[in-house]
This record gives structure tokens, sequence and C-alpha cells, in this order.
């Protein structure tokens, strides 16, 4: 059987391409990395990696057994954490962040039960762009995060999906684009488009510019407001725009190509490292939020 130091010196390696860079990071003599490693392909019976150039490299059996001790290391991370939080005092404090542009009214009708729940708990909400929400967990800001789904989360993220949100593409019925079909997306691009950004200006799947003239904002009330005025076309939340649409402030541009609305996943997500009672809690009533 493996050990935790095997597994560690192990996956550090393989982060590092070295034995000496793992045993730099790792604060280790290179001949203790090099000695858990060597012991490991003992115990498994397996080579590891091939050592024949300057550098290891793994080999295939080494291929297949990296992801499971990342699990491992990840698990013993986790079991660490849960005795640190059991033997400590309760956190009363649960910061939310969340991305504007999901609906979150129903969410303020569930927190008597969070209230009843935990009396002593005090709750802070902060609102971002969904990539700015992620940092702030990550960072440790915000106890938990509400957000439209990233493809890919960092392995410090624990996350949950709860729904989706439906997405249209907008634009002020005074627009030109308002006034003809679409016949092509290249209609689009001759005119100005309205995107979500992030503080870091990190590029996703839902603020992807089409257009070369291109206006940022990183909350989508700004780009409803722009919108409603003309400045170009956009997409949002639909249940934001609902009341402009009613009253014709926007409408739905008129297109005979694939529509480039669609349904967003929302997502909870928080820190593996922080354990606070409540936050289980709010994710138990979170689940109930975009459900009819």
């Amino acid at each position: 059987m493996s050990t935790i130091e095997q597994l560690t010196a192990f996956i550090t390696t393989v982060e590092s391409g070295s034995f000496s860079a793992a045993a730099r990071k790792l604060g280790k003599v290179q001949s203790a990395v090099s000695q858990h490693i060597m012991n490991m392909e003992i115990d498994t019976g397996l080579q590891l990696f091939d050592r024949s150039g300057r550098y290891p490299i793994l080999t295939a059996n080494g291929e297949k057994l990296l992801p499971q001790a990342k699990a491992v290391i990840a698990q013993h991370h986790r079991l660490n954490q849960q005795v640190t939080a059991l033997g400590s005092e309760e956190v009363l404090k649960l910061t939310l962040a969340i991305d504007e542009g999901i609906p979150y009214a129903k969410l303020i009708k569930l927190l008597p039960q969070l209230e009843i729940l935990h009396p002593e708990l005090e709750l802070e909400f902060l609102c971002a762009s969904s990539q700015d929400v992620i940092q702030l967990v990550i960072d440790k800001r915000a106890s938990s995060g509400l957000i439209f789904s990233d493809n890919v989360y960092p392995d410090s993220l624990d996350f949950e999906t709860l729904g989706t949100v439906k997405f249209e593409l907008l634009v002020s019925t005074l627009h030109p684009l308002a006034q003809v079909d679409s016949v092509h997306i290249d209609m689009l691009k001759l005119h100005r488009q309205l995107v979500i950004s992030s503080q870091g200006s990190k590029v996703t799947w839902f603020n992807q510019a089409h257009s070369p003239d291109v206006w940022h904002a990183d909350n989508y009330y700004v780009l409803l407001e722009l919108a409603k005025s003309g400045f170009g076309w956009t997409l949002l939340p639909e249940h934001l725009a609902q009341d402009a649409l009613k009253t014709n402030a926007l409408c739905k541009v008129p297109v005979q190509f694939e529509q480039l609305g669609w349904q967003a996943n929302v997502d909870v997500i928080q820190h593996s490292s922080v354990q606070i009672n409540a936050n289980d809690t709010l994710r138990s009533l979170l689940r109930r939020l975009l459900q009819d």
C-alpha cells in the first residue's frame, strides 16, 4: 500500500518535471523524493517513470495511476480539513457572492429557514460577474458563490449544478437590427455588441465577443440599460429583460440563422477547505432556487 508521502512525491515529480524540482517544492533532499518513488514502485510492482533520459517521463502505468493518486491526496486533504473544522468553533459568518444575472429573488424567501436553523449567523451578500465570483471563492473572500457555470473549476472548488437560466439575443426596438430579419450572423458583426465582462477580463463562453465593435460592463443591469438606449445588441438573462420586452423597449433580434440564445447552467460553488455548517444548509436551500 502506497503511503501519502509516496503519492505526494509521485504527483509533485510529475507536476514539477524532475526529482530535484519536486524536492525543492516539497522542501526535501532529492534522495528522499527518489526513495519515496522507488519504494512506491516496489510496493506496486510497477515502473512509474522512464529514467533513461535527462528528465523522468511517466510510463503507461504511471499515467494510469496518476489520477488515482491525485484523488487519494485530495481526499486526504479533505479529511484533514474536516478534522480541523470539527476541532474549532463554528464560524458565524457566511458570505454569498452572486452573479447579478441569476434570478435570486426567490432566495430572499428561503432565508427565513436559514435564519431559524442558524440564528447566530451573520450573512453578507456580494454581487459580481461569474468569473469574479469564482475568484472571490478561491480567495476565500466569499464562503459560497452562485454563478453561471464555467467549464473547468480549480481543484480547490466544489460545485453543484442547480438548474438553468435562459438567455435571449436582444436589441432596442428602434435599433436597425430590429427592423429586418438578419440573414446570417455577419449582420450582427456590423453593429456594436454589449458584452458582460469580469474585472480580470477573462474571456469565457458567456462573454465571447462576436462583433469587432464592443462595449463592456461588469453587470447585466448596465447592459440592459445600454441595450434599451439603442447602443447595441446583447445577450441577457430572459428574466431581467421581461419588463423591457413587455413595454417594447427591447425585442428579440429577428434572425434566420441559428439562435445565439442558450440555456446557461447555474452552479453553486464553495472552497473545499471552508467547513461551515450553515453552508450545507444554504446549499440545500439553493437547490430549490430555480424550481418552478
